[in-house]
């Protein structure tokens, strides 16, 4: 299948450009990077390099539109657009394509993968080696039918979108595995907001508490699962939400154990959010007995012509990498003196029993015409387990 779908795409677009009698435009454009970086922790320094030069070949005609990128000698990506009988065609390599339009997204696939796309105004119909499937309007009615095949699976989705006195109302019921119809491949939403969607709820029912949907990004974390929010204000502006699961069998317990609820407060550059996520671990009045709950505050500022942002948190847990109670402390600054900017963050966790320091710096120079060159100090992934590790990275990007 895979070889078959890139000898149409390269076939189509030969006939496609040798065929045209339209005059076309075909454009190409280079980039490379190269970084060599050295680490300091350890006694005997290391070394690593990494390089790399990307072709950009793009075409566009009246009818259609060419693009892809190499890596090297190897094809990375590319995606061919035509128009046949008002209908839009992309062929699709190594490209990230596959997302259905339907609120609960029964199939997205992020990884590159070759395919077709057909799309007219009434429907759409995609084929790939990971899914087919088919998106189609129902006449007279503000609703789509999805049908869909995953290795020897059939799958459909009913979905669409009313307004009622006002109010945003979508829904959708998805059953998986048609052929083999058992309830626990079923999954109903229903969702009901305001019209500027000031406040909502929604309301997700699925066929058993195992109930999984193959390719789709929706989690569903129990049979029930209900969301709702409300937004007032400007200045400040507040936002406050709700998010639970539960099982109709053990609703008491669910509900105390995975009940979500929490405030976001904006104030111009400042910020406070507030979160607790559980209530049944919650045993005494001190925060160390209070379970999951996280406190954050922060504001952006500017001083000395440098722009910053410092945040503060308390909770538990700390951080993505400390699972303790605990503090995280952050700040950052940054500052542009002509075509060198300078811009530094730092972070700090003080867990119940460990404490981490990060740190990250850049050093860029933009002067150049199709080039920039950077000097680097740290990691600059503060969400992951990154301590601060001397090591110094130069990278240099150039384009034409």
């Amino acid at each position: 299948m895979k070889s078959l779908m890139c000898k149409i795409f390269f076939v189509s677009l030969l006939i496609l450009i040798i065929a045209s009698n339209n005059l076309f435009a075909l454009q190409t454009s280079f980039s490379t990077n190269f970084s060599v970086a050295y680490d300091f922790s350890a006694e005997n320094v290391g070394t690593s390099f990494s390089t790399e030069f990307r072709m950009n070949p793009s075409a566009l005609g009246k009818d259609f539109d060419f693009s892809a990128s190499l890596n090297g000698s190897n094809l990375e990506s590319a995606r061919l657009t035509f128009t046949i009988e008002g209908a839009k065609v992309n062929l699709y390599k190594n490209t990230g394509f596959i997302k259905a339009s339907d609120p609960l997204v029964l199939y997205k696939y992020d990884s590159g993968k070759d395919g077709v796309e057909i799309q007219t105004s009434h429907f759409k119909v995609v084929f790939s080696d990971v899914v087919m499937y088919a998106d189609m309007k129902i006449p007279f009615m503000n609703t789509n039918l999805l049908f869909g095949k995953r290795d020897e699976k059939f799958d459909t989705a009913l979905y669409g979108f009313l307004k009622v006195s006002g109010l945003n109302v979508n829904y959708e019921f998805v059953l998986q595995d048609v052929k083999n119809f058992d309830i626990k491949n079923s999954v109903g939403m229903v969702s009901v907001a305001e019209g500027n969607y000031n406040w909502g709820v929604r309301y997700l029912l699925a066929g058993a508490t195992n109930t999984n949907l193959a390719l789709s990004p929706q989690y569903i974390s129990n049979q029930n699962i209900v969301s709702a929010w409300y937004k007032f204000g400007s200045q400040p502006a507040f936002n406050t939400y709700m998010n639970t699961n539960f099982c109709f069998e053990k609703f008491s317990d669910d509900v105390l154990k995975n009940t979500e609820v929490g405030m976001d407060i904006n104030y111009g550059g400042a910020f406070v959010n507030l979160k607790k996520t559980g209530f049944a671990d919650v045993t005494g009045a001190m925060p160390t007995e209070w379970g999951k709950f996280n406190v954050s505050l922060g504001t952006t500022f500017s001083f000395m012509n440098f722009s910053g942002k410092f945040a503060y948190s308390f909770g538990k847990p700390a951080h993505n990498v400390v699972n303790t109670i605990g503090e995280v402390y952050y700040v950052e600054l940054g500052r542009s003196f002509g075509n060198i900017n300078l811009f530094a963050k730092y972070q700090k966790i003080i867990g119940y029993y460990e404490e981490k320091d990060f740190f990250f710096g850049e050093l860029k120079f933009t002067g150049f015409q199709n080039a920039d060159f950077a000097i680097q100090i740290g990691n600059g992934d503060f969400a992951g387990d990154n301590p601060f590790k001397p090591v110094v990275a130069f990278k240099i990007n150039a384009w034409w």
